[in-house]
């Protein structure tokens, strides 16, 4: 099976419309599909520029990836359950005082973090890597370094995000100037970290022996991911405890946008 660049041009068609689309009606979910077909544009220019061991496999990979978005985006948007992290991103459109930055740090969360090792695991069982239960370490090495790849497309897409990020909101424009494009060097780790972890979870998924080993990953996975709502929320980094308390009443924390049973 061939593949090349142009099969993920229906992908980004779709992203980018519904980009445009959430746009005019000014829906807070634009912010992290902006960003995300920012960067599925990128890969999608690494694929025209040879740079994947095999072409085939990350296209699989960006397309599966995806799908998981717009299944958990219509699931929310029909009423129905999704994710908790994906609860928290897509429950925070049209709050009050929720900013740019967290807006997109929810969906890269869900996403990244909850997301990607279901996408990897599945792309491998797909494509014949598990063999009886087990990846051979040649497989292991080709498949880590394209993903590697990834990762560093992704990195060199930093600035364009950040742009992405500024059209939405002039705050976000200010403090890319005012912390001297630090936050470059937080955002590269913050995705290299998210997608590290992400590695091995997809590998103890794609070689789980039973459902019940499933979902002991996918409970991991929504721990961990509704652990870092909680991490995104500014309102946890007002200095003191009577500002905190203040906050709370304007703005509550994030991890209550959760549904109990959301996960």
């Amino acid at each position: 099976m061939t593949t090349s660049a142009d099969d993920l041009a229906p992908l980004l068609a779709r992203m980018d419309a519904q980009v445009v689309e959430l746009r005019d009606r000014r829906d807070d979910r634009r912010i992290f599909l902006a960003v995300y077909a920012t960067m599925t544009g990128a890969i999608q220019r690494a694929l025209a520029d040879g740079r994947f061991m095999d072409p085939r496999w990350t296209t699989e990979l960006t397309t599966r990836f995806a799908a998981l978005y717009f299944d958990a985006e219509e699931a929310w948007r029909l009423g129905g359950r999704c994710p908790g992290p994906w609860e928290a991103a897509f429950a925070a459109g049209g709050r009050r005082r929720i900013s740019t930055f967290e807006h997109a740090l929810l969906g890269i969360n869900a996403h990244i973090v909850y997301d990607l090792p279901f996408a990897v695991a599945a792309t491998m069982q797909e494509v014949g890597d598990v063999v009886d239960g087990r990846l051979e370490a040649a497989v292991l090495v080709r498949r880590r370094h394209d993903y590697e790849v990834v990762n560093q497309v992704l990195a060199e897409t930093i600035v364009a995000a950040q742009a992405v990020l500024a059209q939405e909101s002039r705050v976000t424009r200010w403090l890319d100037v005012a912390a001297m494009r630090l936050d470059e060097y937080a955002a590269e780790l913050l995705l290299r970290v998210s997608r590290t972890q992400g590695w091995h979870a997809a590998l103890a998924l794609a070689v789980a022996r039973d459902d019940a080993e499933c979902e002991a990953v996918r409970r991991h996975l929504d721990r961990v991911a509704c652990s870092y709502v909680e991490r995104i929320d500014l309102g946890r980094m007002v200095p003191t405890a009577a500002g905190r308390r203040l906050m709370r009443r304007v703005r509550p924390p994030l991890i209550e946008l959760i549904r109990p049973d959301g996960s």
